[in-house]
């Protein structure tokens, strides 16, 4: 995918574009991207400003662990949960329903907002 929208996905900041490196100099974002456990699902357009990646990196923890959220440490299945990543980086947070929607919900691009109440993964449908 493009990144055709040059605005930090959480707080609106203009960035230059997409950095290279893991803190860029100057207005450039940091590229991420996420998938419901499938890659082919990706939506990889994604651009947070410098601030913004670091406290989504906070928010998400220090630990990768595999198959459980990376919030409340919830086993999940990895076609069920919410894949977030550095677009450069191939290990992921994984994120159960609930965190998930509250990642999503946080970036400005999503609209309209989800109901975590009616919201469902790519691998939910499949059963």
């Amino acid at each position: 995918m493009t990144v055709n929208d040059l605005l930090c996905d959480r707080c609106g900041t203009y960035l230059a574009g997409p950095g290279d490196d893991e803190v860029p100099d100057g207005p450039f974002g940091i590229r991420f991207l996420y998938h419901p456990g499938d890659f082919f699902l990706k939506d990889d357009s994604g651009l947070l400003c410098q601030g913004c990646w670091a406290a989504l990196k906070t928010w998400l923890g220090e630990d990768r662990p595999e198959n459980r959220c990376a919030r409340c440490d919830l086993a999940v299945e990895h076609s069920r949960s919410l894949h977030v990543h550095r677009s450069n980086d191939p290990i992921a947070w994984q994120l159960c329903r609930e965190h998930a929607v509250e990642f999503l919900n946080r970036l400005r691009t999503v609209e309209p907002k989800l109901d975590p109440a009616t919201f469902s993964l790519a691998g939910d449908w499949h059963h």
